[in-house]
């Protein structure tokens, strides 16, 4: 693997490019060089720069036995490599196709910004290989969870300082992070804060998958005292955040993750009356906090009810519905990426992925995120959560069914904007996808 070589060759310097890949899509927004060239992420430095230097350094130094350009490596990464792979290509396949299909039936041009589409991909499938290959033991993974743990602490606390303009921060602090949301929607009223995203809706969705965590942690795990405090403290902090965001689908994925849990705990323990307490607890304190929300906030959920009042809902049929014209035209290859010729705002990523690549598109796209969601129920499925041991088996089980929340909460979000083509939320969970890989490929 070529992760396996060069400056990536010790199991540490992995740990610490994806720790420096992790905070980076946390908390750095895109950086702007030159007002004539694309924004750039340092995430994608890091991925590419290291990755191509890696490459370097494999062909300057290989010899048979050591620097085989990586290709030799253990089989715990040669089989979340191969499912990696496999699915990853199979996506760039039906991209190919389909620009194919445009170009040559359909007359649609390809240019410069519709071959950045591999681009995108590649960055992705790197970030699910870089974590793959890693090694993932308890000192790596408490030093991974304290990092996040920091990143997240920086999160909650500029969140807030948006909420309540702490030290007029978004006068000076916020529009670094957003570049175009400030007057209508942190100085708004009620006021949506965006964290160090450049949307509410990703700073939503963004700490759903957040809380997938730690309420898998919360419910699963038999904590002692002091981390079953932390935990909830954590989960009510979370879901204050996403209330904050006002984001009406992190809501709607808020309420499937907390119910898809909370079933599957009280199942798995047989209603067992410590796990009553709880999901009892966490549905006491959702509700204290949903009660207790600025009267904007309710005015704002209340809105979204009515769909031929809801001046939200319209705009993303409008904005969604060249996007279904198009596909009845070319359903089954679609259109190609068209980026020059059609518009990229299409507020539904599925009907985007369909636009552009078709139905066939479509199913490998769901694919990407189905794959590891498969892996990580079928290693749940074996796993006795009454046993007390725990360990580094019970914590990467855990992950598995925080992903399998996450990848839902995922799913509802994509039907109003799309994780695929935000760099910043995407990258992320590329690095969530590729530790499901690596724990799927490990012997229990």
């Amino acid at each position: 693997m070529f992760w396996n070589i060069g400056v990536t060759r010790k199991n540490s310097n992995k740990l610490l490019l994806i720790l420096a890949i992790m905070l980076s899509t946390m908390i750095l927004p895109s950086i702007e060089i030159r007002s004539s060239l694309p924004r750039v992420r340092v995430d994608d430095v890091l991925i590419f720069g290291v990755f191509a230097l890696n490459i370097v350094i494999g062909l300057i130094h290989r010899t048979p036995s050591e620097y085989d350009l990586g290709l030799t490596y253990h089989e715990e990464q040669a089989r979340g490599m191969r499912a990696v792979t496999g699915v990853f290509l199979l996506l760039l396949g039906s991209m190919i196709v389909s620009n194919l299909f445009g170009l040559i039936f359909l007359k649609t041009p390809f240019g410069l910004r519709d071959a950045m589409e591999g681009v995108t991909l590649a960055k992705y499938y790197l970030a699910a290989t870089l974590a793959v290959s890693l090694d993932l033991q308890e000192g790596e993974f408490s030093l991974l969870r304290n990092i996040f743990l920091v990143g997240f602490a920086f999160i909650l606390l500029l969140s807030w300082g948006q909420f309540l303009n702490i030290a007029n921060v978004n006068a000076w602090l916020t529009p670094f992070f957003a570049r175009s949301h400030l007057d209508n929607l942190v100085n708004a009223n009620p006021p949506r804060v965006l964290g160090t995203f450049d949307n509410p809706n990703v700073m939503g969705i963004f700490s759903v998958i957040t809380l997938t965590v730690f309420v898998s942690l919360f419910y699963f795990r038999d904590n002692e005292r002091a981390r079953s405090i932390f935990l909830f403290a954590a989960v009510g902090l979370t879901i204050k955040l996403i209330f904050m965001t006002i984001s009406r689908t992190a809501l709607l994925g808020t309420a499937f993750v907390l119910v898809l849990l909370s079933l599957w705990a009280l199942f798995k323990f047989r209603w067992k009356k410590d796990m009553l307490i709880k999901v009892g607890a966490l549905l006491i304190l959702t509700l204290a906090i949903f009660f207790t929300s600025p009267r904007g906030f309710t005015t704002r959920i209340n809105e979204a009810t009515n769909l031929e009042t809801s001046t939200s809902a319209q705009g993303h049929l409008l904005r969604a519905g060249n996007a279904f014209e198009y596909i009845k035209e070319s359903p089954i290859l679609g259109w190609g990426t068209a980026k020059t010729t059609m518009t990229t705002l299409v507020d539904d990523e599925y009907a985007l992925i369909t636009r552009r690549y078709g139905v066939i598109g479509l199913v490998f796209y769901l694919w990407l995120f189905l794959r590891p969601l498969k892996a990580a129920l079928w290693k749940a499925r074996f796993y006795n959560f009454s046993s007390p041991e725990q360990g580094m088996r019970e914590t990467k089980i855990l992950l598995g069914i925080a992903y399998v929340a996450a990848t839902g909460a995922i799913f509802i979000y994509n039907i109003t904007a799309g994780i695929f083509y935000n760099l910043q939320l995407m990258t992320f969970f590329a690095l969530f996808m590729g530790l499901i890989y690596r724990i799927e490929g490990e012997n229990d």
